[in-house]
């Protein structure tokens, strides 16, 4: 659904008048509304008032879609977002995260949904007691792992990206036959996730994928409520008059860039746009 007002914009002796949209977007629609008129034997379908843009997910993933807009804006100015309502249905364990680096073996854990105690459960299946175990320290937030080859190291980077090492705590590297994360562990380790915008520019001249950020407050299996009255606002200011403005494509991300998926379950967000059309 798609509302406007406008603004009146003085350049030089030249007044430009703006027009400012507030578009809508669920992802569960996936095609254009239409109402079908009886008509004798024959239906006549017409056109009828687009709730929703069309939306196309990819590998149905409603995380990463294209909005297609009924509407075209040329001259686009600015682009804020008003508030966004976000099931939380992905995993706190998933890719490329759920490995575990012990020695020069690296063991993958099924994506899912871990407690601390259920985490150290399926890494421990994963590795098996021959390699050792990973266990919970009572009364304090540390994990300790317990080796049954003898002295090994750690490795809880991928690369540049963290893996579940990381987040029980370990720094990468620490070597021994009982070693002691030297951190809290953080199952839960998604602070805030990112609405990236490709087709726009970032919001800041950083080379991060975010264009809008949602802090997280929730856990998976509840939803994540974002509101500009109740929390900071955000716009971005869009200096490239040539754009022609007439889809969304986005993508959501988490801390650390990589792609979420929400596991088929949709949301929705407002977006508000200051445009010449």
């Amino acid at each position: 659904m798609m509302t406007s007002r406008f603004r009146v914009l003085k350049f030089c002796s030249e007044i430009v008048m703006s027009r400012i949209y507030q578009i809508h977007v669920d992802t569960s629609s996936t095609t254009n509304s239409q109402t079908t008129v009886p008509g004798g034997t024959n239906s006549q379908v017409v056109p009828a008032r687009v709730i929703y843009p069309n939306v196309v997910k990819q590998n149905n993933n409603p995380f990463n879609c294209t909005v297609i807009l009924g509407q075209t804006h040329r001259r686009l100015r600015c682009v804020s977002l008003k508030c966004a309502e976000i099931p939380i249905g992905f995993y706190n364990v998933r890719a490329p995260y759920n490995i575990v680096t012990i020695g020069s073996t690296t063991y993958t854990v099924p994506p899912g949904s871990y407690n601390i105690t259920t985490l150290c459960t399926a890494i421990n299946t994963a590795i098996t007691a021959t390699v050792g175990s990973f266990a919970p320290n009572a009364g304090s937030s540390t994990v300790t792992f317990t080796s049954a080859v003898g002295s090994v190291a750690l490795t809880s980077f991928a690369g540049s990206l963290p893996n579940l090492l990381y987040f029980l705590g370990f720094v990468n590297g620490q070597t021994g036959t009982v070693i002691t994360g030297t951190n809290s562990y953080m199952v839960n380790f998604d602070t805030y996730i990112s609405i990236y915008i490709p087709n726009l520019r970032n919001s800041s001249l950083e080379p991060s994928f975010i264009t809008f950020k949602i802090p997280l407050t929730v856990a998976s299996g509840g939803i994540q409520y974002y509101s500009e009255k109740t929390q900071f606002g955000q716009e971005l200011q869009i200096f490239d008059r040539m754009i022609m403005f007439d889809r969304l494509d986005i993508q959501v991300r988490d801390r650390f860039g990589q792609q979420l998926n929400n596991n088929g379950i949709d949301w929705s967000f407002t977006i508000e746009i200051e445009s010449d059309t």
